[in-house]
């Protein structure tokens, strides 16, 4: 991941979290690494000095202050179970989405609360996410449906839906310019929408 003050920020599941700086001739070189208690598939930059990453252990969302270099906050157990935890996505300054089977987990980055969880159909694990513009977010799932959901407050109101979209499970959805996105499957197709 690359923060906004170019610097890399690299997580694994050996347990860490490296920090990169950048230097002469555009490399990057290791600043420091900090050690988490369980494996980390992913981190997003939540604020302009800190970072929100996942842990493996107790379904784990940790925040990181970037400036004095410790966690600021956790917060454990938030149903992340079989979730999609390595796709953590800012839906707007102040909130945290976390896809999952048949779940969304909505984080205030600000007040470090699970804000609320939105069941989704039973069937659904939602595996593809991206954010069209600020007021709507689009998720693949399982099931070959793209569906559309509108940011209202704190909740998320389905708009439209997509069926059999692909061939197979959505696997990942990515916002191309401002008015299209592209769409991958396990069908071995990427569409362009």
């Amino acid at each position: 991941m690359k923060l906004k003050n170019k610097s890399l920020v690299s997580c694994s599941d050996d347990n860490s979290i490296i920090f990169y700086n950048k230097y002469n001739n555009n490399r990057y070189i290791k600043d420091y690494k900090i050690s988490t208690n369980g494996g980390c598939s992913s981190a997003i930059q939540t604020k302009e000095n800190e970072i929100c990453y996942s842990e493996e252990i107790n379904d784990s969302i940790c925040f990181y202050d970037l400036n004095q270099r410790k966690i600021k906050s956790s917060l454990n157990n938030i149903n992340k179970k079989n979730s999609c935890y390595e796709r953590l996505i800012m839906i707007n300054k102040d909130l945290l989405l976390i896809p999952g089977e048949n779940k969304i987990s909505i984080i205030n980055v600000n007040k470090y609360n699970l804000v609320r969880i939105l069941d989704i159909n039973e069937s659904d694990w939602i595996c593809g996410v991206c954010m069209l513009n600020e007021n709507i977010l689009l998720t693949g799932d399982w099931n070959k449906i793209i569906k559309e959901w509108k940011i209202e407050g704190d909740n998320l109101l389905l708009i439209s839906q997509k069926e059999n979209a692909h061939n197979d499970d959505i696997t990942y959805l990515m916002k191309i310019g401002n008015d299209h996105f592209a769409s991958a499957s396990k069908d071995k197709t990427i569409k362009i929408w």
